[in-house]
């Protein structure tokens, strides 16, 4: 598996609004993008660049959904780490052949990107991503 470099951190808010004003006022990160309701889900998001990797800063909008679930029963902070690997299907397969959980390979919500969930169980509570851009 290639690990290429920490792609982005994912922050979960109750509001984005918000979150973004302080992000701004306190350390002047300003958000270079915006989406609401990527692909369909139940929240929307701000990105935060910071050199080559970004933070994400994410609220959900609607009351289902994965992200939805995870924000109730997590709360507002630090949700995932996403890391860029070379291959997706080699770091999948190469996971799943030391036996730890990893979802298929899926659309991300940017463009030009794909991602794999690893489950937190094997990962010591952190919520890894691993996103592969064409």
């Amino acid at each position: 598996m290639n690990v290429k470099k920490l792609d982005h951190v994912v922050i979960a808010t109750a509001d984005l609004d918000d979150a973004l004003a302080q992000w701004e006022r306190n350390v002047g990160l300003k958000a270079d993008a915006s989406l609401n309701q990527p692909l369909g889900a139940g929240f929307k998001v701000s990105r935060l660049p910071i050199g080559e990797s970004f933070l994400e800063l994410v609220q959900p909008v609607a009351e289902k959904g994965r992200f939805y679930e995870q924000f109730q029963e997590r709360g507002e902070g630090l949700f995932s780490i996403s890391v860029e690997v070379e291959d997706l299907e080699a770091a999948v397969e190469h996971l799943r052949g030391r036996d730890v959980r990893v979802s298929d390979p899926e659309p991300s919500i940017w463009p030009g990107a794909r991602v794999a969930r690893i489950n937190r169980g094997h990962t010591h509570g952190v919520s890894i991503q691993l996103i592969e851009r064409s």
